[in-house]
């Protein structure tokens, strides 16, 4: 099944997830397993877009958070947030997203600042 909530690009040869529409944990519920899988093969800086996200629902939250944490803690990587409105931004805030992750305004903002980042 194609997944239409998270599309995959590259910006600078970061990866960016891009969530669009309605995140609902089932659309995003490989995430974890697919940021594992970059990181074994050695990427460690990741953007995630929620520019064109709508709404998340507690249980994508959850999801998110779990991803983070893996890239955070297990792969002593770097996540970088952005195209969050102030709704998302006091979401990802009280769930402890943000600091875990930093923020930037967009996705070239975003690569900037992971690429002036040590590995």
């Amino acid at each position: 099944m194609d997944n239409t909530q998270l599309k995959i690009s590259d910006q600078n040869g970061i990866p960016v997830f891009s969530f669009v529409g309605n995140c609902k944990a089932e659309g995003i519920d490989h995430l974890a397993d697919q940021l594992r899988e970059m990181a074994e093969a050695g990427q460690n800086k990741f953007v995630f877009d929620f520019s064109a996200c709508k709404l998340i629902n507690s249980p994508a939250m959850g999801e998110l958070l779990d991803a983070i944490l893996l890239v955070d803690r297990d792969f002593d990587g770097h996540i970088v947030i952005c195209g969050l409105d102030s709704l998302k931004e006091t979401l990802f805030t009280i769930s402890g997203i943000i600091p875990i992750a930093q923020e930037a305004s967009d996705t070239a903002s975003a690569a900037a600042l992971l690429l002036n980042l040590e590995s």
